[in-house]
């Protein structure tokens, strides 16, 4: 391969990778034990709810929106998995019945904004909020137990030495793939966040198409939430509270737009990964919590900046 060859690929690179690799280089000096198995095992577990998480959310941004209540849905269907095993149901039903609550969430975010032609902020804000004392109410602010080994096996166990989340998480990202690339659910998501008038004169039905979308935002959180039950053995309303934020920024830093519809999957995995390894990394450091918040929020705020200032030029 030529010169000029080689540095046309770097420059294709985005930018999320070569900020991914100063990253990796940094902690590699400043943090002991960064390479070793069991913290890339712990970024594989850490990583795998939010990446689900944040596909959903990927999903509402392409079609020029946002959903705000993920992480609130998030913590309820944890909530809901947990209280559904202790009256008795099998954990496999009490996941079903999860995600259909997910699901319905994200049905009723997607009728108010495409039907009633409210705006995405408001709504999905109040969803959030509304499903967040629900959950409060049901369980008087305790966490409720989830200890059923089988339940326990999707966060803990292993398959050839890799956790069963990873396969999860693996699991979803190629259906969303196979979802976006080879149904009109794809064609319909960047047909709303491009050009909307054209979809809607090309005979599809934009606001079926846009309660879809937010249906499936909603079943990925409610997969994310029964992951994170399961690895933390319990359900509780606040643990999803601050993950939709986290979301936003893994979608924008690896790359999405909020605007034209343009932007993929493939682009929010490079954005978790860099949040996640960002996060364990200041950990790792002795980075105190506070402080970690701040880079990541200012990071957030260069990476959607930087956005905007490309969109206008164009």
């Amino acid at each position: 391969m030529k010169r000029g060859d080689i540095v046309r690929t770097l420059k294709g690179f985005p930018p999320v990778v070569w900020m991914l690799i100063l990253i990796i280089c940094i902690f590699s000096f400043t943090g002991t034990n960064f390479y070793s198995v069991n913290n890339l095992l712990n970024i594989v577990r850490q990583a795998s709810p939010y990446l689900i998480l944040a596909m959903g959310e990927t999903l509402a941004i392409l079609v020029g929106g946002i959903d705000l209540s993920v992480g609130y849905v998030m913590g309820f269907c944890g909530v809901a998995v947990a209280m559904l095993m202790n009256m008795g149901l099998p954990f496999y039903v009490a996941i079903l019945i999860a995600l259909v609550i997910g699901a319905f969430c994200g049905f009723i975010n997607g009728l108010f904004v495409g039907k009633f032609k409210l705006p995405y902020f408001i709504v999905t804000y109040g969803t959030g909020n509304m499903v967040y004392g629900l959950g409060s109410i049901i369980t008087g602010g305790v966490s409720q137990p989830a200890l059923d080994r089988g339940f326990r096996f999707i966060a803990d166990g292993t398959l050839l030495g890799i956790p069963v989340v990873f396969f999860l998480a693996l699991i979803v990202f190629l259906l969303m793939k196979l979802l976006i690339k080879k149904t009109p659910f794809g064609r319909n998501l960047y047909g709303l966040g491009g050009n909307r008038e054209s979809l809607f004169l090309s005979g599809v039905n934009v606001v079926k198409a846009e309660i879809m979308v937010f249906t499936v935002t909603g079943l990925l959180a409610a997969i994310a939430g029964v992951i994170f039950a399961a690895r933390s053995a319990s359900g509780h309303p606040g643990f999803g509270i601050g993950w939709e934020f986290d979301a936003v920024a893994a979608t924008i830093i690896g790359g999405n737009s909020f605007s034209e519809g343009k932007g993929s999957i493939n682009k929010t995995v490079l954005g978790v990964i860099f949040i996640q390894i960002l996060r364990i990394g200041l950990n790792i450091s002795g980075v105190a919590p506070q402080a970690q918040s701040f880079l990541i929020g200012f990071i957030v705020v260069i990476a959607i900046s930087i956005d905007v200032i490309i969109q206008r030029r164009k």
